[in-house]
């Protein structure tokens, strides 16, 4: 099904002594870089073209800490506002400032214009407009409160919904032992900037060893991670600490969920870290697995995950878990990599006739490396031969994601960004071209941004 090595690196140096230190976390949206570490500002660069890659500083964020603050920031996400071809969204938790209770101090945030206060046990949005050269701060939202240390954010692909985890709580009566099931959670796209969502941290949660929900108020997470396959007893995962969604040209079962990686106790790897497993959740079934064990010698913890296509990248800092100068230059990337056909790249997404034909947006938009693309067939197009195809700006054929008779409902194309050969094409813009017999014909445009 899948196999798996390490992989080799040859590297440029884009830009040395950035002024944040000990990075944790680098996400790109549009041209723009995004870097923060534990409870460091956050800095946004801009990257300029091939050949040279040229970066730059073009804004920061800083975030007042006054005192000790246990659950810092360390993670972003950021991408482009839906429907804006200006204006960004970047998303950071500020988790909790004790192990167990709630947080009533708040920290300022000031930076690109904006002069706000952030609560704590939270999840903020920092809007801005980038004019191709400055950028000026919208406004500042949280979007969430009731959690203790969220991490991992990660956008649906399909629909834009953002997802994040949230580490349980521990050490009450055991340094190593958890107390609630760290989660995967969940907030719509329409939800987003309304009303805050609360998650119920610190009165309610998933007991870990029971899987009780204690408490019983806050909005239910998408998946608490009990040990398997029984809480009192079972194989642990702890930790976690980056998601991200599935690659879509991994086979059926292993492409519509979340990949999970655990870094279970810090200080350790191998078999004498029991919490460190790469987990896959699987969003339609709601049950989820260990899809690498935590009983692997090798393996520290899996903290840094990618995925594109047919392929999963995951980082180890250092295979014994170590973080000092006795671990340095040990970590590795594995690539896990699908080698079996290749999934359809439609899927169905419903059963009702839909009234109309439709061929929707891509997104992401701009994407890189991949994009999905929605599309309706009503009943009249039953029986017709249907293609999508990928055209660049030339009008050359790129690659054809549909070319047959499907039934009429409603359905989601994903294009990994490669010709018919499976070579990754340019950065550019690219045509989608839905087709229906000689009923219906309609185009849409995709940039895809390297």
């Amino acid at each position: 099904m899948h196999d798996h090595m390490h992989i080799g690196i040859g590297f440029t140096v884009l830009l040395e002594r950035l002024r944040i230190g000990g990075p944790s976390a680098l996400r790109m949206a549009g041209d723009l870089l995004f870097v923060s570490g534990q409870g460091t500002p956050i800095a946004i660069l801009r990257l300029g073209p091939a050949p040279d890659y040229e970066v730059t500083e073009v804004g920061w964020l800083f975030i007042g800490y006054s005192g000790s603050w246990l659950h810092k920031q360390s993670a972003l996400q950021a991408r482009l506002a839906p429907d804006s071809a200006d204006i960004y969204e970047l998303y950071f938790p500020l988790g909790s400032k004790v192990n167990f209770g709630r947080t009533t101090a708040t920290l300022s945030l000031s930076g690109l214009g904006l002069s706000s206060s952030l609560a704590g046990d939270a999840i903020h949005r920092v809007r801005f407009r980038d004019d191709g050269e400055t950028l000026t701060g919208i406004d500042h939202t949280q979007i969430a409160t009731g959690l203790r240390s969220a991490s991992g954010l990660a956008f649906d692909p399909r629909n834009g919904d953002l997802y994040f985890e949230d580490n349980g709580i521990d050490g009450l009566t055991e340094a190593i032992e958890a107390h609630s099931a760290d989660e995967i959670n969940v907030i719509p796209l329409d939800q987003i900037g309304g009303d805050i969502e609360d998650f119920g941290f610190p009165d309610n949660y998933i007991a870990y060893r029971t899987g009780e929900f204690v408490g019983g108020q806050g909005v239910p997470s998408l998946f608490a991670f009990t040990p398997l396959p029984d809480p009192a007893n079972g194989s642990e995962s702890e930790g976690p600490n980056e998601i991200t969604f599935a690659p879509p040209g991994f086979p059926p079962g292993l492409n519509h969920g979340l990949f999970v990686g655990f870094h279970g106790q810090f200080s350790k790897g191998g078999l004498a870290n029991e919490e460190n497993p790469l987990v896959y959740a699987d969003s339609q079934t709601g049950e989820y697995f260990h899809f690498i064990g935590n009983d692997e010698p090798a393996i520290g913890h899996l903290d840094g995950l990618l995925a594109t296509g047919n392929k999963l990248y995951a980082a180890d800092i250092s295979s014994q878990g170590r973080f000092g100068s006795s671990a340095q230059n040990s970590g590795v990337i594995y690539l896990i990599r699908y080698t079996g056909d290749p999934p359809t790249a439609v899927v169905e997404l419903a059963v009702e006739t839909p009234a109309g034909y439709e061929l929707g947006e891509a997104y992401p938009n701009p994407f890189n490396p991949s994009t999905q693309i929605r599309f309706s067939i009503p009943a009249a197009g039953h029986g017709l031969p249907a293609t999508l195809q990928v055209y660049d700006a030339t009008g050359q054929l790129v690659s054809s994601l549909l070319d047959a008779t499907v039934s009429p409902g409603s359905y989601r194309a994903d294009w990994d960004g490669t010709d018919a050969a499976g070579h990754a094409v340019a950065s550019g813009s690219y045509f989608f071209r839905l087709r229906v017999g000689d009923q219906f014909m309609e185009m849409r445009r995709g940039a895809l941004l390297k």
